[in-house]
């Protein structure tokens, strides 16, 4: 039986900026999926279910990832931002 990927679970942890969490879903999903393929005989069973399984977690890991990168490119534009504001202070008194 082809499991199922926690992708709501996994969007809400990412909403949430729980990466960690997010990257633990995933991680629980590929051993309950590694599982599942040890007593699959995929030679006398359809591989399209499968695959289609693969295709969505790609799609989520990328979404993962895209979210990942999101946040630290507004955490280091903060940063960047937070260092300005302070030369500003610094020019001014």
């Amino acid at each position: 039986m082809v499991p199922v990927l926690p992708t709501a679970r996994v969007r809400v942890a990412i909403e949430a900026d729980d990466w960690t969490h997010a990257t633990e879903l995933l991680a629980e999903h590929q051993r309950v999926l590694v599982s599942a393929l040890v007593g699959t005989d995929l030679a006398r069973e359809s591989i399209a279910p499968w695959r289609e399984l693969l295709l969505e977690q790609r799609a989520l890991q990328d979404e993962l990832r895209e979210a990942r990168d999101r946040a630290a490119h507004a955490l280091a534009k903060l940063g960047q931002d937070q260092r300005g504001a302070r030369a500003w202070l610094r020019e001014l008194a």
